[in-house]
């Protein structure tokens, strides 16, 4: 800019006027002397001439005075108040933030924008007055909106000191602090990182500053902790809204606090295993609402995503991966349905991929405070969140999978299941889930050692054995809602005998059983008592065989006569011709079981004679997730057909097949079979 400043001169001599009146307007015009065609501009020397810098090179004393006069004017009685310079610099911070509408209908742009320079400086003006900024909202939130992850270094470090000045002078405004910082954990656009005029900064570089931030927020104000878990808990996204790479990067960020922040580490775990569990609730409930199996295999199947796109918060592509506008516009509803599922499905994969990779590097530290502490944790979440919750049936894998890194960790697990389905408020406290989730866990274990299974399945004889007793005398016929945790426990052990079998035949040495040779020298010695007991329980007035759910029974029935264990394919026969409706009504119930069985069956949906049976529920039947089933490896137990009889499902006999392993998993998820459904 040229600033022509007037050296001083004498005035200028002017010309003397004539009385004669001018008539040269009424003249033909005289042509222009050729030495007016050749005027030139030229600079006087007596002229000061000045190039200026930016217009943005405002002294710092100025910007301080501007600030002081608009927050004076500001803070004034409503008589005298004056907001002129108060909208002035309250726009300065507008025009600094990324382009979109504000209240005021300005759209800001980077093109209008003040340089980092004087942001700089007026940021320093407020940090000085920063006691001022208490009845001033509209000026904090601008400059809380202002792009700051996309400038240099020193800018950022300036911003994030008033950030701290600000959230220690004035606690009221560290809420809106800490929901600024954590609104970003769902997206950072890589269009933040390019300001003109202003050195380009990567996305990583930009969600690096961001934990930065709340670093250095967490170590200067004590109540930042408390309000940062408020944070997260208010910003976390609706799975059903949020985009699958937004929902993805906002549970990364927020495991990442963990590094700085452990003593959220609880929080922030039981927050996103909170979540976890809606989602995984929802889908199963949609999963169930599909017409054929093929859909959900569908479903499943196709729900992983490429590493490229999950990624794709540590890359500069902005373009979304979850939308394909042209190829919605042309799916029918039915499709548009299924693919927003399996949009869900994806998350809920995902999420539990992160955390099996966050918890894994804690059990493999081998340092046992920590691992004890995380395998307390996890117990935890799943006693509050996923053993309450009707069908849950991938969130629990988490626990299944850390239970078995040792067998210390696998008897807590199934102790703590064993109390919930046998102790004196197992009904009040789901009695009926905890013992199907302790069947499943036994049954489905692969590392978990023959010295527990037969503890557990001895334990639960004893219970079962107990509770006979007790019922008998004034049993008038079996009743699912009088007797509910009797059958809970019946059913869990008729379900680990289908699995476990081999490891209840007692052998010389201890050794392990060999298909071949089972019958080899007679009949199989059997682990003391659990023949006598299970007898005695199926062959009772409450007849568990009628109330189990038909799936295990059958299954049990043919395994138990195959093996000589069990004749029961008679009473089986005259459980056909009996109605359990007909005993509901003999005696109004007298146990605290009813409210168990009743919110089993209810949530089941199922009706007729089946809603006075129990549900073929077992949580670690086949985990098809196509992402984090690869944590799973080597802990899950397949179905393993019994020698020498021959399968309801025998049409899959290839062993060398691939996926030998998957087929035999269908005939083990007997839950699910359609040919067993209740007459």
């Amino acid at each position: 800019m040229v600033s022509l400043v007037q050296a001083p001169s004498m005035p200028p001599t002017l010309p003397q006027k004539s009385l004669k009146r001018d008539a040269s307007h009424l003249s033909s015009p005289a042509p222009e002397s050729s030495q007016s065609k050749k005027l030139r501009v030229a600079f006087d020397d007596r002229v000061d001439v000045r190039i200026m810098d930016d217009w943005t090179a405002k002294p710092l004393d100025l910007v301080k005075d501007e600030v002081r006069s608009a927050l004076e004017g500001h803070l004034r009685p409503a008589a005298d108040k004056d907001d002129g310079a108060y909208e002035q610099l309250r726009m300065v911070f507008i025009s600094a933030a990324p382009s979109r509408s504000h209240d005021n209908g300005a759209v800001s742009s980077y093109t209008e924008a003040p340089s980092t320079a004087l942001l700089k400086k007026y940021l320093v003006a407020l940090s000085g007055r920063v006691s001022d900024l208490k009845a001033c909202g509209k000026l904090v939130h601008a400059v809380l909106d202002v792009n700051w992850l996309g400038r240099d270094d020193a800018f950022v470090a300036l911003y994030v000191r008033f950030l701290g000045t600000l959230g220690s002078a004035v606690p009221g405004f560290l809420r809106t602090v800490l929901d600024r910082i954590v609104g970003h954990f769902v997206e950072v656009s890589s269009s933040l990182g390019r300001i003109p005029n202003e050195p380009y900064v990567s996305r990583q570089q930009m969600v690096a500053r961001l934990h930065n931030a709340l670093r250095y927020l967490l170590r200067l104000i004590p109540s930042a902790n408390s309000a940062l878990a408020e944070s997260l808990r208010g910003q976390f996204p609706n799975h059903r809204t949020a985009s699958r790479q937004g929902y993805i990067a906002f549970v990364k960020n927020s495991l990442k606090t963990i590094e700085y922040a452990p003593e959220l580490k609880a929080e922030i775990q039981t927050l996103i295993t909170e979540r976890l569990v809606k989602i995984d609730v929802e889908v199963q409930e949609e999963l169930d609402d599909l017409e054929d199996e093929v859909d959900e295999h569908r479903v499943l199947g196709l729900s992983g995503l490429s590493e490229a796109k999950e990624d794709a918060d540590d890359s500069d592509d902005d373009s979304d991966a979850d939308s394909d506008s042209s190829s919605e516009i042309s799916m029918t509803p039915e499709e548009n349905h299924l693919r927003a599922l399996r949009d869900t499905v994806a998350k809920l994969d995902s999420v539990l991929d992160l955390l099996f990779s966050h918890y894994t590097p804690t059990f493999a530290s081998g340092k046992m405070y920590e691992v004890n502490d995380a395998f307390e944790h996890l117990i935890s979440q799943f006693s509050t969140f996923v053993l309450p919750t009707y069908r849950s049936r991938h969130t629990q894998f988490l626990v299944f999978h850390f239970a078995q890194m040792s067998q210390a960790y696998a008897e807590r697990f199934a102790g703590v299941l064993l109390r919930l389905a046998t102790g004196r408020s197992s009904a009040s406290n789901g009695s009926l889930s905890a013992a199907a989730y302790l069947a499943s866990f036994i049954a489905r274990g692969a590392r978990v050692n023959k010295t527990l299974i037969r503890s557990i399945f001895t334990r639960l004889g004893n219970h079962l054995d107990t509770l006979r007793r007790n019922y008998e005398s004034a049993c008038q016929g079996p009743n699912l809602s009088r007797y509910g945790t009797f059958y809970a426990i019946a059913q869990a052990m008729l379900y680990i005998f289908c699995f476990r079998w081999r490891d209840f035949i007692m052998t010389p040495d201890d050794a392990d059983v060999e298909d071949y040779d089972i019958f080899e020298e007679g009949e199989p010695e059997w682990l003391p008592g659990i023949k006598e007991c299970l007898t005695q329980a199926i062959y009772s007035k409450l007849n568990p065989l009628k109330v189990c759910a038909p799936a295990i029974v059958h299954q049990f029935g043919a395994i138990a006569n195959h093996l000589r264990f069990m004749y029961v394919i008679p009473l089986l026969e005259t459980n056909k011709r009996l109605r359990l409706s007909s005993f509901r009504s003999l005696a109004a119930p007298a146990s605290r079981d009813m409210g168990a069985a009743r919110r089993e069956n209810t949530l089941s949906h199922q009706s007729g004679e089946a809603h006075h049976q129990l549900d073929a529920f077992f949580p670690f039947d086949p985990y098809q997730l196509p992402k984090s089933k690869k944590w799973l490896e080597g802990d899950y137990r397949v179905w393993k057909g019994v020698p020498g009889m021959q399968d309801d499902d025998d049409d899959e006999e290839d062993d060398s097949s691939d996926d030998e392993d998957e087929e035999e998993d269908e005939f083990g998820d007997i839950g699910d079979d359609p040919e067993y459904e209740s007459e």
